[in-house]
């Protein structure tokens, strides 16, 4: 299960990344309470087979503080070139003039909440995308792909209209 260090808060990332078997940072305008060695679902929102969300599990390697002059990039004061500036704004879905506007004094801009790059790696190479939103029961382990659709919808269904155990 993906956990942030001594905190109860959801265990996700506040945004969505273009493509999640490709990114690995992610722009925050609004900050991120995350720290290194943080282990947190990342998602994106390609539409893939019904429209379903996909996720995958990351660990946090690195946070850094943006800044933008509305000309130059810096992360942690360190300025950036333009290809890495180009690659938070391809992963982050924005394009890189947005990145360059997100700067103090404008009316999208909260002087409280420091906007961030969150990098990070993925935990395991064979993540499964949108495991935690499916039921692990609704899995099939037939071989006919059209019957394991089926017996998973209708496992869906099946635990939705199971009661559910009192604590």
């Amino acid at each position: 299960m993906a956990t942030r260090k001594g905190s109860e808060v959801p265990d996700t990332l506040p945004n969505y990344v273009r493509d999640i078997a490709t990114a690995s940072c992610v722009f925050c305008p609004y900050g991120a309470e995350v720290q290194i060695g943080d282990r947190l679902y990342v998602y994106d929102e390609k539409t893939v087979y019904g429209r379903q969300q996909r996720e995958r599990l990351v660990e946090i390697t690195a946070v850094k503080l943006f800044r933008s002059t509305g000309r130059v990039i810096t992360l942690d004061l360190n300025m950036i070139s333009q290809d890495e500036a180009q690659r938070i704004a391809d992963d982050s879905e924005m394009t890189l003039e947005s990145l360059l506007e997100h700067r103090a004094g404008n009316s999208t801009f909260d002087d409280k909440r420091p906007p961030v790059v969150v990098y990070f790696a993925p935990c395991e190479g064979d993540d499964t995308t949108a495991s935690r939103t499916r039921p692990k029961s609704a899995i099939s382990i037939d071989s006919d792909p059209s019957t394991q659709k089926r017996a998973s919808r209708f496992g869906r269904i099946l635990s939705r209209l199971r009661p559910k155990p009192r604590a």
